[in-house]
């Protein structure tokens, strides 16, 4: 059960992180300004989380650690809560410039030394666990886009066999000028984005008002490059385990950010659900390519629309998924 939420965008915090009329895109690069991007541009990070313990702390981390603050400063949770954080490798910015220093200095161990915790892909879920005291079981998925829909599949397994009692699932990204230049190369026609969203995930039963009920969680890899075809497989799985019907879903929430990936993520839905429904959201639309923070990013925007909710995910690496859900 998702029973709370937390958002930052580039369009601001908690429910105004996903008001479109506030989406600003900027240009990242004076010298380049084709290169653009969405940027959280109201999240500083001292200022949101002080100057003790950020003076070395990428966004990607401080970001993950402030939606974290957010989400828990509304409910109260065992100190054995876990973390599932979905991210692409971490911050690209702190790599990239750990990795120059190691190049360009004198000695490539004449690097400063503070950097390195958050150059690792986990930084952003251990320093949440850290800064808030959850010591449960403390993961990382790096999936891509998929990382939304596999992290809240690992949540679950998390609560069903017992190993959490709560578990903060989510992910971060951060727009810098390395992931722009990175993004800049692969599918898609948008900006990067930048932003984390956390939903807390508790079995069902608890006193606490769900907010939506996880059906199911379906994945495929297309070994042979058709996405469409996985897609549709995926979504017709889903359906046929969670005893539904494909006219019973509501709502869709795509992820793709342009190209082939969203021709391939349009037609697999038409397909298995015989057209698409009434509301098709798409919040990266006006919040950017989140890479892989986009998957929570559909899931607190597939909260605002009750009924049957379908979630899709595709990778440019071949990874497909959906996720269904529903909504109170």
């Amino acid at each position: 059960m998702i029973t709370a939420w937390s958002a930052i965008s580039a369009c601001g915090s908690g429910r105004a992180a996903l008001d479109p009329t506030r989406s600003r895109v900027i240009v990242l690069d004076e010298q380049h300004p084709r290169l653009r991007g969405l940027v959280a541009e109201q999240f500083v990070v001292e200022e949101a989380l002080g100057k003790k313990g950020t003076a070395s702390m990428d966004r990607c981390s401080a970001l993950a650690v402030a939606v974290a603050r957010d989400l828990l400063a509304d409910v109260e949770v065992d100190p054995l809560t876990g973390v599932v954080l979905g991210t692409t490798s971490g911050s690209t910015q702190t790599q990239w410039a750990f990795t120059r220093d190691s190049l360009t200095r004198r000695k490539p161990y004449f690097v400063n030394p503070a950097m390195m915790p958050y150059a690792l892909m986990n930084s952003a879920a251990s320093q949440v666990a850290i800064w808030h005291g959850l010591r449960g079981p403390n993961s990382t998925i790096a999936g891509g886009r998929m990382s939304g829909l596999s992290g809240l599949r690992y949540a679950a397994r998390l609560l069903v066999t017992g190993r959490a009692g709560a578990v903060v699932c989510g992910a971060a990204e951060e727009c810098s000028i390395p992931r722009a230049w990175l993004e800049w190369h692969r599918d898609g026609d948008r900006p990067p984005g930048e932003g984390a969203a956390v939903m807390l995930l508790e079995p069902p039963g608890l006193a606490r008002h769900p907010l939506a009920e996880v059906l199911g969680v379906e994945t495929r890899v297309a070994v042979d490059g058709d996405l469409r075809a996985a897609l549709v497989e995926c979504v017709r799985s889903v359906l046929a385990r969670c005893g539904c019907a494909a006219g019973d879903v509501d709502t869709v929430v795509v992820s793709a950010p342009g190209g082939r990936l969203a021709d391939a993520e349009r037609m697999g839905i038409e397909e298995a659900l015989s057209g698409m429904p009434a509301k098709v959201l798409d919040p990266g639309a006006y919040l950017g390519d989140l890479g892989a923070a986009v998957g929570p990013f559909q899931l607190v925007a597939m909260l605002a629309e009750p009924g049957l909710g379908l979630v899709t995910a595709l990778d440019a690496d071949g990874a497909v998924g959906c996720g269904l859900l529903r909504v109170n």
